[in-house]
């Protein structure tokens, strides 16, 4: 309990305000899923489009450690304590993770192109409402903004090293390394490489290459739990692992302020049927058209 409790404390995650919208981008059996079964699907996390999901960060720590770290011993002292566990430095043993996406962009031509320009659907939800609704019936290890940029990517973890974690030891960080550099099975030493190793694994999962910006995500993370029905769907001839992340029935209506119709999907009949679909189910929100036009 003493190390979850401090690993919060260093944690930093930025969540979405109050009062905002998330974006949900899927297609016409996404949207039945929901609003049939209170459902959404959370993607197996080494089975999203990013093959560097969730390990992306061992380069982002390898390339600042060189500005980092003035004296080489401490670079190789540190990276080698903290990679020691090598390819289960980001995925721990036993534990399994599911990822939920949303976004914050409204009409993303990105987001359509991975969703289906000429099938896909965009559903807005109240940020905060949608959150609670989650939450009641699912264990939600973690949620908040994906960071992009390398530069505040970077502050993360120099916030990480420098300050959060020997400010929990009343040290500074030149006293931990110097400590190790004495001795590398010092206690305080081997402590806080094991404090930075799991805090960075939580901040992996929210960390991706500034080349997905544009996705503009808001992420929730489900660690697999014993008994948990992983479930498989196919997409382009290959299978991917999925778990449902349902909501309580006795919620009754979920909060949907409107749905968006992908840009490609342009027959009156997607509007129209979605219209009246939400009818059925007792929803009066408002279903769009893409504001982005494209010839092909």
């Amino acid at each position: 309990m003493e190390g979850k409790a401090m690993r919060n404390q260093i944690i930093h995650l930025k969540t979405i305000e109050r009062n905002t919208t998330l974006y949900h981008y899927t297609q016409i059996a996404g949207v039945q899923g929901i609003l049939d079964e209170k459902s959404f699907w959370a993607t197996k996390s080494d089975f999203l489009n990013d093959p560097r999901e969730f390990s992306y960060i061992i380069e982002v720590i390898q390339q600042m450690s060189g500005s980092v770290f003035k004296n080489k011993e401490w670079k190789e002292l540190f990276l080698k304590n903290i990679f020691k566990e090598g390819d289960h430095f980001v995925y721990e043993k036993n534990k399994e993770f599911f990822v939920l996406a949303f976004s914050t962009c409204s009409d993303s031509i990105t987001l359509w192109a991975e969703f289906g320009n000429e099938t896909g659907y965009n559903m807005a939800f109240d940020s905060e409402k949608i959150i609670k609704k989650i939450a009641k019936s699912n264990a939600i290890a973690y949620h908040g903004y994906v960071v992009y940029a390398l530069e505040e990517q970077r502050d993360y973890i120099l916030d990480l090293m420098q300050k959060k974690i020997p400010e929990s030891f009343g040290l500074s960080f030149a006293d931990i390394m110097n400590r190790g550099m004495t001795s590398e099975s010092d206690p305080v030493f081997q402590k806080a490489c094991r404090m930075f190793q799991k805090a960075a694994k939580i901040y992996a999962m929210f960390f991706k290459q500034e080349g997905f910006t544009e996705e503009r995500e808001y992420r929730f993370v489900f660690k697999k739990s014993e008994g948990m029905n992983v479930l498989f769907r196919e997409k382009e001839g290959f299978l991917i692992p999925y778990i449902k992340i349902t909501m309580l029935e006795s919620d009754n209506k979920l909060p949907i302020r409107g749905i968006t119709v992908a840009p490609k999907n342009d027959s009156d009949l997607a509007r129209k049927g979605m219209e009246y679909y939400l009818h059925r189910h007792g929803y009066q929100v408002p279903v769009e058209l893409s504001r982005i036009k494209l010839r092909y």
